[in-house]
Parts: structure tokens; sequence; C-alpha cells
């Protein structure tokens, strides 16, 4: 997991994750409605979202084993829920085969991730986290994420 902001000084990335960054610094999402945006095929893809934020407590850990995400904000706060691979814990609602995600029951001890506009969040196959939970209270945001897939890493 990584978490930065766009506009940081540019940290050594692996070249898949530099393409992504740079699409995120070179899109004006304002005038993008909700959808998906192909970068590269089925290889690399934005997802445009506008999710109203959830309650801290209402929300499972998910993960990926097909694709990276990147989480970029673009407008409002979010928490994310973050916490490190762990192959023992029981999927509640499995769709890797159809969707390449699943759902694992509410853990103790995640790290919550503040997130701001223009700020991202890394993650890799495997990594838990529990993304569009609000701050205070719910809220609209808009959100852009990225989709690697991770033979490209």
């Amino acid at each position: 997991m990584y978490l930065g902001h766009l506009h940081q000084a540019n940290l050594p990335f692996p070249a898949a994750i530099e393409t992504a960054l740079t699409y995120l610094r070179n899109t004006d999402f304002s005038k993008m409605e909700t959808g998906r945006y192909p970068i590269d095929g089925e290889k690399m893809f934005a997802i445009v979202q506008t999710p109203l934020t959830q309650t801290w407590d209402s929300g499972k850990p998910e993960f990926h084993a097909r694709y990276i995400d990147i989480q970029y904000l673009f407008e409002g706060e979010e928490l994310i829920g973050y916490a490190p691979a762990n192959d023992t814990l029981a999927k509640t609602h499995d769709q890797l085969q159809e969707k390449d995600i699943a759902f694992v029951a509410p853990i103790s001890g995640e790290s919550r991730l503040y997130l701001t506009p223009g700020m991202f969040a890394i993650f890799y196959p495997g990594e838990l986290h529990k993304p569009c939970r609000a701050t205070n209270q719910a809220m609209a945001i808009k959100k852009v994420v990225i989709k690697i897939a991770k033979e490209l890493i």
C-alpha cells in the first residue's frame, strides 16, 4: 500500500503506475461523467465514481486478485480502511472470478487513511481496503479508481 498526493515530488514507481499517475495529473475530471474509461484496454482503465460515503462500521474490507487499485480522491473527504493481505480470512462474498473482488468480515485493527482532494492510495492484489467511509458524516465525493493488471508491474 502507498499513500500520497499527486503534486508531491515524483517518486520512482513501476512504469504502469507512472502511466496511471500521469493520467490522473493530466485529466480534467470535473467534466467527466461517472463510468469506465479505457487507458490501455483491459490492462488499465479508470472508473469515475460519485458515491456517498458511509459510516465506518457499515463496510467490509475488500481485496482483488488480478488488479492493482489506485484510488484517487477528486472531491470531498474520505476515509479508507487498510490492512495487509491475509489469506487466512474467510471470504464473506467472493466474486474474484467474475469481477475481481472479494469481501471479508470486518476486522479489528484496520489503519484509517484520510484522503483529501489530490490524494491517492495504491492497493496491491490481496491487500485489504475499505473505501468510501465517512470522515464525520456522509457526503458525496468524486473519486477515480484506476485498475492496473498485475502483469504490468
